[in-house]
């Protein structure tokens, strides 16, 4: 199987410690990536100072894909053409953008917003 980038969706559960999540995940063949705005999320979503480093150690277990000209340039173009009819949010076009320019696999369970992307390797996380 190819590269893989890892959606927040995925990553929230293996940190909550949902065992299906994770073995999923081990059980795909490629490298694991996760891009620059999923590691934001997770961050933002921390309740304190402790919670914040918890989940800083738990995104340095990754490979950070970070931002670039021509990731925002297809998060621009996901928005136009996918915001309205699917629903899609800029955070969601810059993680597809982010998987589409680094030609790695989306891994989410969030199929709605990303599956009708053009170009967009997706695949959906069952566990």
């Amino acid at each position: 199987m190819a590269n893989l980038l890892v959606d927040t969706d995925v990553l929230i559960d293996i940190s909550k410690g949902i065992s299906t999540a994770a073995e999923f995940l081990d059980n795909l063949k490629g490298a694991v990536y996760i891009s620059i705005v999923s590691a934001m999320e997770l961050i933002a979503g921390a309740r304190d100072k402790r919670e914040q480093r918890i989940i800083e150690e738990f995104i340095n277990g990754y490979q950070i894909k970070e931002l670039s000209k021509p990731i925002g340039n297809k998060a621009y173009e996901y928005l136009k053409q996918y915001s309205r009819s699917h629903g899609l949010v800029a955070m969601d076009a810059i993680v597809a953008a982010t998987a589409v320019v680094n030609d790695l696999n989306l891994v989410s369970k969030n199929e709605k917003h990303f599956g009708p992307l053009k170009n967009l390797k997706y695949l959906k996380a069952k566990y």
